[in-house]
């Protein structure tokens, strides 16, 4: 595979509200960013226009572009035409855009309504002149079809791009996509499960976009998506730079970045779209029954089996995967649930690690203490894995007995631990009740604030671990972790399929991190965690 001209189409620099103090957000932080992930440029909003003015804010773009003017293109923020302080016609607007060669939009929610009486002038001048136009999903919001199906057809040649809509709304954004031609679509969050095969088979690659929500995204997270599609290579081309071009009438970067001088022997694979070749281990999974597509009524997960997980985790070079299934946690369904988990470890062997499910609301303690012999003992799970919609404390005694083989066995526990759960602190509690279980808290990676609960957890807990996959990819928030604990307590999961495993891959694979630490985060930390089970074969 060549390499490729990536142009991130959904970016933002400059200040803006609620940050935390490590979330990244200068032009420099971006152009950083975009250095180590090998990214020739971006269109970019400047954070003062999305939540101050948007002429102002516009304004204070200019000297951001200025930095890396062969990079950086500009998305204005804009409100609509005749508001106090903004344009007051089109041709103002146009000219001005023009003037500083602008040739996208964005409309930020929330100040003013989408009511054709409002906006409708705005966006004839919009879709007269072509101008990509940049919406976020929550202007839909709670009526995502509703809302953009109307605004679609009444404006059918305006090319508009969705961004910040994720995996759950996948129905919604897919009927869309059959009905409008002049949608696009980019998977910063919307991070489906096959979801850029089945987009491309069913609708083509000229309207999906390579985008990364920088600066607070992950961007290695979003190109390792594209470079390990399984599409041809003109539609790999097409959507990491070549679609946003056009769309922006021939503006943008003109050559493919160069190799990072942090680039490793990892990441080389991965530039080039080759399995990994280092041990890779998931730390968390989910699968769905043989053939599944659904996870109830509200959740898509194409091809979610374990026959087809496993053949794309192949293609990235994911070599185990630690499966829980999805209606065991979710669904509290954990007998049945733990049932598909066994048949894909029967029909696929060691690359499928058994992770169960025990629920204290529907079953009696005689049938815990079965399941626990039947999984753990007969059929090899290593994996305990309780979740927040059993509604109990983790600390409830319905779970102790689990715990107390977990700990005489040496088993690992997988720990969600938002609602009534116990929450980190509680996870350090049962860390020094029961020292010889590995406790994973998952979702480390999720946010800053939360990462830093839990570095300070396993500071105080050698026995406690981060495993990182959520759907933020936040931005350095892996290297946090490793410097906050060590590059021994840092573990690489997924979540698959409720969202596809390669962001989440990428996520670490460009990571700035030593490579040793990047070997074990990828895999090592898990496979110690696992040498250390030492169950009774029944």
């Amino acid at each position: 595979m060549s390499n490729l001209l990536y142009f991130d189409c959904h970016a933002t620099v400059g200040q803006r509200p609620m940050k935390h103090p490590r979330v990244r957000w200068s032009t420099e932080h971006l152009l950083e960013d975009m250095d180590l992930a090998e990214i020739s440029g971006a269109l970019v909003t400047h954070g003062v226009a999305r939540s101050y003015d948007p002429v102002y804010g516009n304004r204070r773009l200019r000297a951001e572009r200025a930095k890396a003017p062969d990079r950086l293109f500009a998305a204005w923020c804009i409100v609509p035409l005749g508001d106090p302080g903004f344009f007051a016609d089109g041709d103002a607007l146009i000219a001005a855009m023009e003037a500083e060669d602008v040739r996208a939009v964005r409309l930020m929610p929330g100040g003013f309504s989408m009511h054709p009486e409002i906006v409708g002038p705005t966006f004839e001048v919009l879709q007269h002149h072509g101008i990509l136009t940049l919406l976020e999903v929550g202007w839909g919001m709670p009526d995502i079809f509703g809302f953009f199906h109307e605004l679609l057809s009444r404006y059918p040649r305006l090319p508009v791009l969705l961004t910040d809509h994720v995996w759950s709304q996948q129905r919604h954004v897919y009927a869309l996509m059959e009905r409008h031609e002049n949608l696009h679509l980019e998977f910063s969050s919307y991070q489906i499960n096959r979801g850029i095969e089945k987009y491309v088979a069913d609708f083509g690659d000229e309207r999906l976009l390579f985008g990364t929500g920088g600066t607070e995204k992950s961007p290695g997270a979003a190109r390792f998506y594209v470079d390990y599609a399984q599409i041809p290579e003109g539609s790999r081309r097409r959507i990491a730079g070549e679609n946003l071009k056009r769309l922006l009438k021939g503006q943008g970067p003109v050559q493919p970045a160069p190799a990072s001088r942090k680039a490793d022997g990892i990441m080389a694979e991965a530039r080039s779209g080759r399995p990994l070749s280092v041990p890779v281990l998931d730390a968390h999974s989910h699968v769905l029954h043989e053939g599944g597509q659904t996870a109830g009524v509200n959740y898509l997960m194409y091809d979610g089996d374990a026959e087809h997980m496993l053949a794309l985790n192949t293609r990235c070079g994911i070599d185990r995967t630690a499966m829980m299934s999805w209606n065991a946690p979710v669904c509290v369904d954990a007998h049945d649930g733990n049932e598909i988990v066994r048949r894909a470890m029967r029909q696929f062997g060691d690359q499928v690690i058994g992770v169960a499910v025990i629920d204290p609301t529907h079953m009696t303690p005689a049938e815990i203490e079965a399941e626990i012999r039947l999984r753990h003992i007969d059929q090899g799970f290593v994996g305990m894995k309780p979740y927040v919609r059993m509604n109990l404390n983790y600390e409830h005694d319905g779970f102790t007995p689990w715990w107390e083989f977990g700990n005489e066995h040496s088993l690992y526990a997988l720990m969600h631990v938002a609602g009534h759960t116990g929450g980190v602190a509680g996870i350090g509690r049962l860390a020094d009740r029961f020292p010889e279980v590995s406790w994973l808290i998952a979702h480390a990676g999720g946010s800053y604030p939360f990462a830093e609960e839990v570095a300070a957890c396993i500071r105080d807990h050698p026995n406690v671990y981060a495993e990182i996959t959520l759907t933020p990819v936040t931005n350095r928030v892996v290297e946090f972790l490793v410097a906050a604990t060590d590059e021994d307590h840092v573990l690489f999961g997924t979540d698959a399929p409720m969202r596809d495993p390669r962001q989440q891959l990428g996520w670490v694979v460009w990571a700035e991190l030593p490579l040793e630490a990047k070997k074990k985060v990828l895999g090592g930390n898990f496979q110690r965690i696992l040498d250390c089970v030492n169950l009774p074969r029944g």
